[in-house]
């Protein structure tokens, strides 16, 4: 089974996602992973804008999590991750939210083979776990 180091607390680790994201810059172009030769749907000069905001930046510095901005008709959030390296997004899509924006991410390590993950959840609930690849 794996083990993700976290804190009791998910808000906190949030938190302090969120703070050390207020430093973090994004490129001014980023490409689709998902769509080769497509640039993606945040680009730097976005953030913080009504297209997507920045919600933390990895601990080595390589990949920065993003959020779209709610909308009226569901409130939870789209989440991506940009790879700072390479200049490329992709989206992280996961089921489980109820439309009541109570969604969160942030990055976590796993503590059997430290691998970077985006772990999004509602309240204590993990409604996914996205194992982040180098790479794209």
């Amino acid at each position: 089974m794996l083990k993700i180091m976290t804190s009791a607390v998910p808000a906190l680790i949030l938190s302090l996602a969120a703070f050390s994201a207020g430093a973090a810059k994004l490129p001014a172009s980023l490409m689709d992973k998902d769509n080769p030769g497509q640039e993606y749907w945040c680009q730097g000069n976005d953030i913080n804008t009504s297209m997507c905001s920045l919600t933390g930046v990895s601990d080595d510095h390589k990949f920065a999590l993003i959020q779209d901005l709610p909308g009226p008709a569901c409130e939870d959030l789209s989440f991506g991750v940009i790879d700072l390296v390479r200049q490329t997004g992709v989206n992280i899509p996961y089921d489980g939210g109820d439309s009541k924006g109570d969604v969160q991410a942030g990055f976590v390590r796993s503590t059997k083979d430290n691998a970077l993950y985006v772990k999004i959840i509602r309240g204590s609930k993990t409604l996914r776990l996205y194992k982040v690849q180098t790479g794209y």
